[in-house]
């Protein structure tokens, strides 16, 4: 399976993840720090797999770059979180990805990442179609906190996406993404240990959350899957390209909230968005973009 296609993974997952944070976030964790520290703890699993697979131990400045990748990734995760509790996943989403516009830059400068012209309109095509998308009640947009914790978020994003890509250049993907995992379980550590609300994380585990276990698994183990088929898009195509298709998770968020809302109303808001044939418009749009990007 090519690049192309293992970066299609990602975003449907993390659509499925977002909608599952999207209830989590305003009626389980209610505060971001929880559901940052569950993320990245859940990051230790892909460590499991040392005690079956030999990893090659890549120079230092290798290590660190994997690991403070990983470190940042989570701190993305606790913008995500503190937006999400105040805005709608579609609105949240459009703001995630005010990265893909700042990757093709970083990645002429830093990693002399070049792509043919048609792949640059393909690029332009979706990016713009997934923002429309998104932007579902954008009239009642206004620059709210969330816009600009969303605009710190999606800088770091596309300071992860260039390291990312630079690490899987200089070693292979396994012992790459091993290192990556373990700084996401450091940041996860941080949130933990380093503020006050992270503290109470154990206490309110006990006391709050082991009902809740089984969604929390279902949701990190997800996420770790698309961070996983991320990472490996990534290392296999260019870099930019994998994050305007990881821009098409809004499309996938609107076909799932639309495929499960008959079935669990209270759950999946933004089904009940209007402007439904102006959705599907878009969706082709995004489609065409795709196929530019791909030929």
């Amino acid at each position: 399976m090519g690049w192309f296609f293992i970066a299609l993974i990602g975003p449907a997952i993390w659509a499925m993840v977002n909608l599952i944070d999207d209830n989590m976030i305003n009626k389980v964790y209610k505060t971001p720090f929880f559901g940052t520290i569950i993320s990245g703890l859940f990051a230790l699993i892909p460590l499991l797999s040392l005690f079956f697979i030999d990893i090659v131990i890549p120079p230092v400045k290798i290590i660190l770059l994997a690991t403070v990748a990983g470190f940042l990734m989570v701190c993305s995760y606790f913008f995500y979180f503190k937006t999400l509790m105040s805005e709608s996943p579609s609105i949240t989403i459009a703001l995630w990805n005010m990265s893909i516009a700042i990757v093709p830059f970083l990645a002429f400068f830093f990693l002399g990442e070049k792509l043919r012209l048609i792949q640059y309109i393909g690029f332009a095509v979706v990016l713009l179609s997934s923002m429309a998308l998104s932007a579902v009640n954008i009239k009642k947009f206004k620059l709210s906190k969330g816009f600009y914790l969303m605009a710190i978020s999606s800088f770091i994003i596309a300071i992860v996406a260039i390291f990312e890509k630079y690490v899987y250049q200089k070693v292979d993907f396994w012992s790459g993404f091993i290192f990556l995992s373990l700084g996401m379980s450091l940041g996860g550590l941080f949130f933990m240990i380093c503020f006050k609300e992270g503290r109470c994380f154990i206490q309110h585990f006990k006391s709050r959350f082991k009902k809740y276990i089984w969604i929390f698994m279902l949701s990190e183990m997800l996420n770790i899957i698309a961070v996983f088929a991320s990472n490996f898009a990534v290392s296999k195509g260019p870099v930019s390209l994998v994050k305007v298709i990881e821009g098409v998770q809004s499309m996938y968020v609107l076909i799932f909230a639309i495929l499960l809302y008959p079935l669990f109303p209270k759950y999946f808001r933004e089904a009940t968005h209007s402007h439904r044939l102006r959705k599907i418009f878009l969706m082709m749009v995004i489609l065409l973009g795709l196929y530019l990007i791909n030929i």
